[in-house]
């Protein structure tokens, strides 16, 4: 078990009142043989994170423990982990058996033991045929692989890769982050992944930690980070196309709970009625693409124009506005719906598929 206990990263000069803190306080456990992902926008403190569980950076204030043992001054070499960076980092000058078997070299674990145990993790990485080749003469996946085969081969207790797989194309990602996931299960070895990629975070992860500005906002499994979010953050943070934010406010009408906005105006269903301590608060209600419907029924509908449709395959992104609103709503239909610029549409929203989140509380969800 790996634990991180109110974790502090600062840099700058104490004394001139200098200090970026780039980690603020994290607490975080993570279970033997779990797979976790830290994913947040660029600077809000996940690869500082890794690199101090790693032990490359130390932490200004708090502990890290590996199974109940403190390990914040211990030395990366002797923390039993391994660890792949988004450079990949291989020896230019070594053939790849000589590049998986480094580690173990390092270790005086004799040659022929070592070479053994490459030709092994090699297989299991389908690389068994490239054991002869150099770097140069590699595909950036296939770099990828060795890299990973290096960090496995003395099976390390933490496996740590720092955005491995932003340098592959789209679909060798997709390849790749199956084959890692696979690997990670049959192994059993705990595993931390950096990602900025939500979809690999919450395509591969049992849990994710998602970061701003050096606190995590939310650690949960990928179902309930997309579907039951904490806060506004997590809400705008996740999913493509992104959540439909509108900003209203809660009014009670003949005995029922309205949303209203800006040519919006929803009557919410009686099982998500909010706390009376919410209305006529300033919230926002939150709405996936997907979850939004084209109909020909005007009750408790919204008229919109549409004003532009995207393909996307499969489906289509509609981009309207309310009648009397001028904020864009995203809604995802099938291409079957023969839809154009400038029509006029209903659209309805999923009974218990939206969220409301309260702005003068720090965005928190208020119905989760």
């Amino acid at each position: 078990m790996i634990q991180l206990k109110g974790v502090v990263k600062e840099y700058g000069n104490a004394k001139n009142k200098e200090v970026t803190r780039a980690v603020d306080g994290i607490d975080l456990e993570i279970n033997q043989g779990e797979f976790i992902a830290l994913l947040g926008p660029s600077g809000c403190g996940k690869t500082t994170t890794l690199m101090m569980i790693a032990g490359l950076l130390k932490a200004t204030k708090g502990e890290i423990l590996f199974d109940g043992k403190v390990v914040n001054q211990m030395e990366p070499k002797d923390r039993n982990i391994g660890m792949v960076f988004q450079s990949y980092a291989l020896y230019p000058h070594l053939k790849v058996i000589d590049n998986i078997a480094f580690p173990l070299r390092e270790k005086k674990v004799p040659k022929a033991e070592a070479y053994e145990k490459a030709k092994n993790i090699a297989k299991k990485l389908q690389i068994e045929n490239l054991l002869n080749r150099k770097p140069a003469q590699l595909s950036g996946g296939q770099q990828q692989r060795v890299a990973m085969a290096r960090a496995l081969v003395k099976e390390p207790q933490i496996l740590l890769l720092d955005e491995p797989m932003s340098n592959l194309d789209a679909r060798l990602k997709l390849d790749l982050r199956d084959e890692i996931r696979k690997l990670q299960r049959e192994i059993g070895v705990t595993t931390i992944i950096v990602t900025h990629d939500q979809e690999e975070a919450l395509a591969i992860s049992d849990r994710v930690a998602v970061l701003d500005a050096g606190k995590i906002q939310q650690y949960d499994t990928p179902y309930n980070l997309y579907h039951k979010p904490k806060n506004l953050f997590i809400a705008n943070f996740l999913g493509t196309p992104p959540m439909n934010i509108v900003e209203g406010h809660v009014e009670e009408q003949d005995g029922r709970q309205v949303f209203a906005a800006e040519g919006v105006r929803y009557m919410l269903p009686q099982n998500r009625e909010v706390a009376k301590e919410h209305i006529g608060c300033r919230v926002a209600i939150g709405l996936r693409p997907n979850d939004i419907r084209i109909c020909e029924s005007t009750e408790n509908t919204i008229p919109v124009r549409i004003e532009l449709v995207e393909q996307l395959g499969a489906e289509q992104l509609i981009k309207a506005k309310p009648l009397a609103g001028d904020h864009i709503i995203r809604i995802v239909a099938e291409n079957e719906m023969k839809l154009k610029a400038g029509e006029t549409v209903s659209i309805r929203i999923l009974e218990n598929k939206f969220h409301l989140f309260n702005l003068e509380r720090n965005g928190i969800n208020i119905l989760s």
